[in-house]
This record gives structure tokens, C-alpha cells and sequence, in this order.
């Protein structure tokens, strides 16, 4: 099991192998840290029921991969794209190269794992079995924690 979480304070990373205890989750940056409720539990089939840091029992799927990143390659492999399908007008090695980054996402998206991430405190889950249950991300729930109705 890893958890990822956060420092409030300086936003750092902190990383955690198990679910942490009641008490401070020390940050080795800024020496603050994070609260945790200590109340993390697993169901009888190992997976996740309730968070270690926060106590909340809503989380949603994602596929381990840094969005942010996705983001980028795929406004690269379009820009190239438009820049031989418009201005060098060569349409064979434009539309090769969204063949080409279509594969890639679909090798990416079959052969990356999930990861949990709590609606709550977003921490991250790796290395647990999955709940059937939990869905992906879901707008309504993540704007009732994110706007102080659940929390």
C-alpha cells in the first residue's frame, strides 16, 4: 500500500506504506504536516473503506498517470499534427501521427493501474484492491466536499 498525500502548509509530499495513526503526519520540508483521523480502514477483502488522513468513506478511480502531463503530450501530438496536415499540407504524416498518438493513449490506458483518491482530502491510494463500487470521478459529489457540504 502507498499513500500520497500533502503538507498543508508548503504543499509538499508526503508519502506514507501504511494508514497512518491518529496525530500529525510529519512533513520533512517545513516540519508541520498533516492531521490524520487515524480512523483508515479496509474491508474484508483488503480494499479501501474509509480514508487513513480524513475519515471519508467517497472515493473515485483514475488511472495513474499524471494528468497534466497527458494534457501536454496531447496538445503536442496535435500541434505536430496541424503543423504537417495545414502548412507542409501533407496529409499521410499528419493523420500517421494521430494514429500514432491514438495508440499510445490506448497502450497507456490498458497497461497503466488505478489509483483511489479520497473526495475529501485527495489523498491517493496505490497498491490496494478496488472496491467494485467506486466509480470514477463524479462532479456532484466532488463539489458537495469541495463547496463544504460533506466535509
Amino acid at each position: 500500500m502507498e499513500i500520497n498525500t500533502f503538507c498543508p502548509e508548503c504543499e509538499n509530499g508526503i508519502f506514507l506504506s501504511e494508514l497512518p495513526r491518529k496525530g500529525l503526519v510529519p512533513c520533512k520540508r517545513c516540519g508541520k504536516g498533516r492531521q490524520a483521523s487515524g480512523e483508515g480502514e479496509l474491508d474484508a477483502q483488503g480494499a479501501l473503506a474509509r480514508c487513513g488522513i480524513c475519515s471519508c468513506s467517497e472515493f473515485y478511480r483514475q488511472k495513474d498517470f499524471n494528468t497534466k502531463l497527458g494534457l501536454w503530450i496531447t496538445a503536442f501530438i496535435l500541434g505536430l499534427a496541424l503543423i504537417f496536415l495545414v502548412v507542409k499540407d501533407n496529409l499521410k504524416v499528419g493523420f500517421a501521427i494521430l494514429v500514432a498518438g491514438a495508440l499510445v493513449d490506448l497502450f497507456l490506458y490498458f497497461g497503466l493501474g488505478d489509483i483511489l483518491i479520497c473526495y475529501s482530502c485527495r489523498g491517493i491510494y496505490r497498491g490496494l484492491p478496488f472496491n467494485p463500487e467506486v466509480e470514477g470521478f463524479d462532479l456532484k459529489i466532488h463539489d458537495d466536499y469541495a463547496f463544504s457540504k460533506k466535509k
